[in-house]
């Protein structure tokens, strides 16, 4: 018997509450921490002037961030899983805003060292936290396009604020140079947002008492994450370490490693890069590095849908990560040659890297169970963002005698690793079962 359902139950059920409040509140928190991890690619020339440091050293002080990143990974997750996210968020959120202001304060490379790898502490559980929130108010039906919504932050970070943090540090105000000033102003936004999103944003459908939250959508919610939560997964294992000793889990995480290499070596490095292949200043190349993340955020939106609907995880995996290798290695190629088509294959580059983000992110889902999937996550993130160190720092040293080429064929060689290792993870194929609650309207 056809059941008749009032278009605002319709409304409710399609998401206007987490869709709405839930995933911006999600997005614009780890937005600001992510700026804060990358913005200082625009402080690397400010900074070799002012401590007289080698593209090397910058290297490592741009790393040294992933070291400490590793640390709360795992326990975060954990946490989150069994106790409040939110909360984490609150704590993370403020020492990542405190720890990015003292950035701009510091006055010799041994503090700056250490301040950076304390906001890598302090960042590093707020991953896994929030990818908890999101197995929480998205239904694996739904997760493919949540995810790449939230991973919007690494295309929408750099698309807002590159223009503003080139004209930042091309300025400076009471004797202070403008890169300093970049980490200052930048690094107050977690550490107020914080305590936004704490009070706004509850753990579950179960513990919100928003009036926001209709009684349809939330009955939609639980209904669909306990019918989740009975699929069985591909690893069954109890054990954290155990399960991470799965070989599908070993082969994701070096595949997403191997990405992470590459994004972070582009990502860090790009304002360089662009300045190597032109001759312009540091505020025109603020706004010509926003273009390629405004061309990712186009592809990571395109490849939310396409997640969602084709479900095959591993091809769509692979061939993002060869797109990313083939467009780098494109780049380096034509050099200084051709500017405009160097930005192109830079953008086809970061279109695809980034998008195969939120791609690795619902892939976990399917080979853990919920219950088990902060503390995963954390694992797998850092196990996997060691890369965040190497790709900077390796590539700061390839390119210390002025070969911009020589740090591009590495990513690219780096990016298409990550596309073999992928083929080697088994995953679920997406289910076909239609869940019994979805009614039809009359």
């Amino acid at each position: 018997m056809k059941e008749n359902i009032s278009t605002n139950s319709m409304d409710q059920r399609r998401g206007s509450y987490r869709w709405k409040v839930i995933m911006p509140m999600l997005l614009i928190m780890y937005l600001f921490a992510y700026l804060d991890r990358t913005n200082i690619s625009f402080a690397m020339t400010g900074m070799q002037n002012t401590f007289s440091i080698t593209s090397t050293v910058s290297g490592f002080i741009s790393g040294v961030f992933f070291f400490g990143y590793m640390l709360l990974q795992m326990p975060a997750g954990h946490l989150a899983s069994r106790s409040s996210a939110k909360r984490n968020i609150l704590i993370l959120g403020f020492f990542t805003g405190l720890f990015a202001t003292l950035q701009g304060v510091v006055n010799d490379v041994p503090t700056f060292i250490v301040v950076r790898f304390l906001l890598g502490v302090a960042e590093g559980g707020m991953l896994p936290t929030m990818y908890v929130l999101i197995a929480n108010w998205f239904p694996e039906r739904e997760r493919g396009r949540a995810t790449s919504t939230f991973a919007l932050y690494q295309t929408l970070a750099p698309l807002i604020m590159s223009p503003i943090s080139g004209l930042i540090v091309a300025s400076s105000w009471l004797d202070f140079p403008g890169w300093r000033w970049m980490f200052i102003f930048e690094g107050l936004a977690p550490l107020v947002f914080a305590f936004i999103f704490y009070l706004i944003v509850p753990d579950h459908p179960e513990k919100a008492k928003s009036k926001g939250l209709g009684e349809e959508e939330r009955r939609y919610l639980l209904e669909e994450l306990d019918k989740e939560q009975k699929k069985p997964k591909i690893i069954q294992e109890k054990s954290y370490w155990r399960a991470a000793l799965n070989w599908n889990f070993i082969f994701l995480t070096l595949s997403w490693g191997a990405m992470v290499i590459g994004n972070y070596g582009v990502s860090m490095w790009l304002p360089v890069i662009i300045k190597g292949i032109s001759h312009y200043g540091y505020t025109k190349i603020g706004f010509i590095s926003a273009l390629p993340w405004l061309a990712a955020t186009f592809g990571m939106i395109l490849t939310g849908i396409i997640n969602d609907k084709w479900g095959n995880k591993r091809s769509l995996l692979f061939i993002l990560e060869a797109i990313a290798g083939i467009c780098l290695f494109s780049t380096a190629l034509i050099g200084t040659s051709n500017f405009i088509l160097s930005i192109v294959f830079i953008s086809l580059t970061l279109m695809a890297s980034a998008s195969a983000t939120a791609v690795y992110l619902t892939a976990l889902s399917e080979l853990f169970p919920a219950n088990m999937l902060g503390g995963l996550t954390g694992i797998f993130s850092a196990i996997g963002n060691l890369g965040g160190f190497f790709g900077p720092f390796i590539v700061g040293a390839l390119m210390s005698g002025g070969n911009k080429i020589a740090g591009l064929l590495f990513l690219s060689g780096i990016y298409i690793i990550s596309a073999i290792l992928v083929t080697l993870v088994k995953l679920r194929k997406k289910s076909t079962d239609v869940p019994s609650n979805l009614t039809q309207v009359q």
